[in-house]
């Protein structure tokens, strides 16, 4: 038998190469690299543009605009010889075997061949070179990204080429030019010009090449210096022109009906042959110690059927985040009809990939006038495979003779093509602040303003969403990869959800705010990011449904989700009591702030959530009957007070067990000063929220328990805040942090505080 593969037969009884062990990259000595034991990626090229091979640490090194690691691969060449039985004319197949050890580099952080769907598959590149495994943007010879035998790369084009010559060819037999484009009947799958490879870059494959680009968001001009101040957030678009690699695929899918094929196996290829596709992205962002990054947050826009993940590493004490793109695992697992498939791959526009990225703020050790860089890089790889084709010829004395004459049938073999690549900078927009001499080099530069005053420093950076369910949304992504638990209250009424923030530091679990009867499918989509295994609702069924209820249990992992509930606030605030204690075991101590009115205890949250202490909500002038029990039940003998006597009178102060500390100001704003002077003394960041709404204070609460920082209250008018701005400015605080959106928390009001 003869096996045809994806090539025409006159290239088929090459030698067929076998993946066998993607061995420990550590262990490569020093060696003399050469063609027989190097995958091309090693080339370099010379003063002269003489090729040489260097070695895997130089190209690492060399290729500053990509994250490469070493590599050694153990190959299994197999070489089959196709021999004719004289006794019953069947033609035989002796399969003779050889192990090779390759040296190279591939993209840091991508699965490597054995890693993939597709790693029970052979790899097999026409022409027995496992060491031309493509490697777009790495090498610099064009050696690098021919898959086939340099000297059949031809076949990669639209034009027929050197094919017209090839005995039992279509093209032969009518009297078809070279520079012809190939005939639909060779073209079954219906590629068009502009969906394979153009001309230049079959002539030269250095041509086919993968481009990066950053940008900031909603900025047309990549290029350009951006100008920040110390606490702003800087949100970044990362774009990818992956078109070419998608011309590749097609190319191979073109080559596999040109050539000396024949009717039968035109319809066949197109017919019968089955494929499967497995494909990565991984982007990485350096981040410069001038800049932080606080729970960042990533979309996708230009790819469908993509799992995205992100992770935030430490490599040589540097921060690096990486953002991944994978096949979706029912997409790359699936085997279907290669026709099917490159219709899919048609519709996908490769030239228009986009990851953004939020949640980096610059930090107070940016030197102002000072270039400050964010390198980006980008490796992927593309691995396919498809069914074979086998040929039985007649039992003659020259087997491929008359090869129409044979007979042809799908084999349950695959040919696989794993192809990586990385992307190199556009020269349209290239980065301004990048080094003239580096011009590959993906990357966004920015600058702190001249000249800041100390104050003008900690002009804050901002979380908000369209609404306060997405801000909630937006903290817990930003300060949550991945959380067990979620706290989940009412998202428009403040007296069950107040006490909530103590019970959610300790979880370690985001707030998220949902309306009453029906469950926000934003808030759906965060939970099941999270992979949390436990919901918790804090209120009864008048603030979340017993409907609500219902739809979270299939985000539970034990299908009960867990209601804290009581008669009223009040007993609301006794069982979340009882429950935090339950979880510290320290009785004795608690927090004391009104049930009438949200800011005194929503501003004391963050100290009671740091410390583990449970909030207790009173009446102006009594003490109502279950925070008696909760008193009693709890052994509490040590109380602090959040607020004045405007909102707990000094009546109810009598009532309660050994007052400590009343924590007061005038007004709301006053009082968490008061608090945050007196319990986060040392802290040198602060999150500002509004006094006139609750539900961004209490989200937050959490959070700034879990930091030590406090949660400062504001107004709209601000002419109220001059207490909180006299703290700011004595603080000393390196930045602070605008919790919701402008309607709450303008602008002027923000940068009134700092100036």
């Amino acid at each position: 038998m003869i096996r045809l593969s994806n090539k025409p037969k006159s290239f088929t009884m090459a030698l067929l190469i076998m993946l066998g062990v993607f061995t420990s990259t550590s262990s490569i000595f020093a060696l003399d690299y050469t063609e027989k034991n190097s995958l091309s990626n090693l080339i370099q090229l010379d003063s002269s543009g003489n090729i040489r091979y260097s070695s895997p640490d130089k190209v690492v090194n060399d290729t500053y605009w990509a994250d490469l690691e070493k590599a050694s691969i153990l190959t299994r060449y197999r070489i089959g010889h196709a021999q004719l039985n004289p006794d019953n004319g069947k033609t035989m197949t002796r399969v003779d075997y050889e192990d090779v050890i390759v040296y190279g580099v591939l993209p840091q952080y991508i699965l490597k061949p054995n890693e993939t769907s597709l790693n029970k598959f052979d790899i097999d590149y026409s022409g027995g070179f496992v060491r031309n495994i493509p490697s777009s943007g790495i090498t610099e010879s064009e050696l690098g990204m021919k898959i086939i035998a340099k000297d059949l790369f031809y076949r990669y084009s639209y034009l027929i080429g050197k094919d017209a010559d090839l005995p039992y060819s279509y093209y032969r037999n009518n009297n078809m030019k070279p520079t012809d484009e190939v005939p639909a009947i060779t073209n079954p799958f219906g590629l068009k010009k502009t969906d394979v490879l153009k001309e230049e870059e079959v002539k030269d494959p250095r041509k086919i090449t993968v481009y990066g680009d950053i940008k900031e968001s909603g900025d047309s001009n990549s290029s350009k210096i951006g100008e920040y101040k110390v606490g702003d957030e800087i949100k970044l678009d990362f774009s990818v022109d992956a078109s070419a690699i998608k011309r590749y695929f097609m190319s191979y899918t073109l080559s596999m009906t040109k050539g000396d094929l024949f009717d039968v196996l035109y319809r066949m290829i197109y017919d019968d042959k089955k494929g499967m596709i497995d494909s990565q992205l991984v982007y990485t962002l350096d981040i410069p110690n001038e800049v932080d990054l606080r729970g960042a947050s990533v979309s996708l826009n230009g790819l469908e059927d993509f799992e995205l993940e992100k992770n935030e590493i430490e490599v040589s004490g540097r921060k690096k985040l990486l953002i991944s793109l994978r096949l979706k695992k029912d997409v790359r697992e699936k085997e279907e009809a290669w026709r099917d498939l490159i219709n899919k791959f048609k519709k996908i526009d490769m030239g228009k990939i986009k990851v953004s990225v939020s949640g980096l703020f610059v930090n107070s050790s940016a030197q102002a006038d000072t270039n400050i860089s964010i390198r980006g890089s980008l490796g992927g790889y593309l691995d396919w495979a498809s069914s074979d084709i086998i040929l039985t010829p007649p039992p003659v004395s020259s087997p491929i003779a008359e090869p129409s004459k044979g007979t042809y049938y799908v084999d349950e073999t695959y040919t696989r093509i794993y192809l990586p690549f990385v992307a190199r900078q556009s020269d349209l927009g290239r980065d301004a602040g990048a080094p003239n001499d580096k011009p590959n080099l993906i990357s966004y530069t920015f600058k702190v303003k001249k000249n800041l005053s100390s104050t003008e420093k900690s002009i804050p950076g901002r979380i908000d969403g369209r609404d306060r369910i997405e801000t909630a949304i937006k903290i817990s992504k930003n300060s949550y990869d991945k959380a067990k638990t979620v706290i989940v209250v009412r998202h428009d009424l403040f007296p069950d959800s107040m006490t909530a923030s103590v019970l959610a530091k300790l979880k370690d679990a985001p707030i998220l705010l949902n309306p009453t009867d029906k469950l926000d499918s934003r808030v759906a989509d965060e939970i099941k990011r999270l992979g949390a295994q436990e919901i918790i609702i804090v209120g009864g069924q008048n603030s979340v449904s017993e409907k609500v209820r219902e739809e979270l249990k299939a985000y539970d992992a034990d299908k009960n989700v867990e209601r804290i509930a009581g008669d009223d606030r009040y007993g609301t605030s006794e069982m979340v009591a009882k429950r935090v204690v339950g979880i510290t075991g320290k009785k004795n101590t608690g927090v004391v702030a009104s049930g009438q009115v949200f800011p005194d205890a929503l501003s004391v949250g963050t100290f009671a959530s740091r410390e583990g202490y449970p909030i207790l909500l009173v009446k102006k002038d009594s003490v109502p009957s279950q925070i008696q029990n909760a008193i009693k039940d709890l052994d509490i003998n040590k109380t602090y007070i959040a607020g004045g006597t405007n909102t707990i009178s000094k009546s109810t102060e009598a009532k309660l067990p050994n007052v400590v500390e009343r924590m007061a100001g005038p007004t709301r704003y006053e009082t968490s000063v008061a608090i945050a002077k007196s319990k986060f003394g040392a802290s040198k960041e602060a999150y500002i929220a509004s006094g006139e709404e609750f539900a961004d204070a209490l989200v937050i609460s959490p959070i700034s328990g879990k930091y030590n920082r406090p949660t400062l209250l504001v107004s709209r008018n601000i002419n109220s805040n001059n207490v909180v701005k006299r703290h700011v400015k004595d603080s000393g605080y390196k930045s602070i942090i605008a919790i919701g959106g402008y309607k709450y928390l303008p602008y002027r009001v923000l940068e009134a505080l700092v100036k």
